[in-house]
């Protein structure tokens, strides 16, 4: 009985010193180029200077940019994006990752977000590592300005009142222009109008936009003037905020 007990640990030992050892270490990736809050030119194009590093021997990478809608006050489908795939035929363990992408002319100025991730050869998918920055055209790479006003004080109360006034310029092509004044949150509208023709690259807000008072119709809370441009490369807002209480 006791040789019988020996014999089939000692061929478990075996057993389980044969068995192949599972890998569940996720690959590490760390991104060196663009910096964070940096600038990126279309003139110099986007470098990717990436260390890529695994026990067993990476497989793929996966690049992802796109424009961060959040910062940029503008539509999804008005800032670039681009994937990129590739593998690795030998299989490194280590990898000093330096690409160049090119950027067209006329890229959408504004932030943007790079996201480098990889797999190895076991399929284990690497903790991402992520970098935000700026991309600026070489054709326009100035966005419109505001020269704007509203409410002179912070707090306004029932007989208050004030009128959007000031100009938005551009250098290039001012393309739109709107105006929103209401509450934070949306919830309350009181005057939203966007300008069906610019003529000079200006929008003046000195006539036509009314004069606004509190009264009881205004719900207390947090109001703001809220502006916005665009020319053909950028997408710009202003914002003034005021409260209201009575």
């Amino acid at each position: 009985m006791i040789k019988n007990a020996i014999y089939f640990l000692t061929l478990a030992i075996v057993f389980i010193g044969c068995q192949e050892s599972v890998d569940l270490e996720k690959p590490t990736v760390i991104i060196e180029l663009p910096a964070e809050n940096g600038i990126v030119t279309t003139n110099d194009n986007l470098r990717l200077v990436a260390t890529l590093s695994d026990n067993t021997g990476l497989l793929q990478y996966k690049m992802t940019l796109k424009g961060i809608d959040e910062l940029n006050d503008i539509g999804a489908d008005s800032t670039y994006s681009i994937i990129y795939i590739d593998g690795f035929s030998d299989r490194p363990k280590t990898l000093f990752f330096d690409e160049v992408y090119e950027l067209a002319d006329s890229t959408f100025n504004g932030f943007y977000r790079l996201t480098l991730s990889c797999i190895d050869v076991e399929g284990n998918e690497s903790i991402r590592d992520t970098v935000e920055f700026q991309i600026q055209n070489s054709i326009d790479s100035e966005a419109p300005i505001f020269n704007v006003g509203g409410p002179n004080r912070d707090t306004l109360t029932i007989g208050n009142g004030f009128s959007p006034n000031g100009i938005i310029t551009d250098s290039q092509s001012l393309i739109y222009a709107s105006i929103y004044i209401g509450r934070t949150d949306g919830s309350d509208t009181l005057h939203w109008f966007d300008f069906p023709s610019i003529e000079n690259n200006e929008v003046s807000f000195e006539t036509g936009q009314g004069w606004y008072v509190v009264d009881s119709t205004w719900t207390q809370g947090s109001y703001h003037l809220y502006f916005t441009a665009w020319d053909n490369y950028s997408g710009v807002s202003h914002e003034i905020p005021f409260q209201v209480k009575y």
